[in-house]
């Protein structure tokens, strides 16, 4: 996926590795299953895809990969 659109019309590109708008996130009870030296292949393979729009801050986190739709998150008003 090398590009996104973000609901703000702004378009995120991912091609660039490693990306600056891409995040690795992974919950507490995944990562304490990892002990010892870690193939980080195996580990990546755990961890969840967040998008960051660099206009809004919307989060897209992609749950169950690129293959499907994004769950999309936006920053409260202060």
């Amino acid at each position: 996926m090398p590009k996104i659109r973000c609901k703000c019309d702004n378009v995120i590109w991912l091609g660039e590795i490693p990306s600056p708008h891409q995040w690795l996130i992974i919950s507490d009870v995944e990562y304490d299953k990892f002990e010892g030296q870690i193939d980080p292949e195996i580990l990546y393979s755990k961890m969840e895809i967040v998008v960051r729009c660099n206009v809004c801050d919307r989060l897209h986190v992609f749950w169950d990969g690129f293959d499907k739709p994004q769950t999309i998150y936006i920053k409260e008003a202060d």
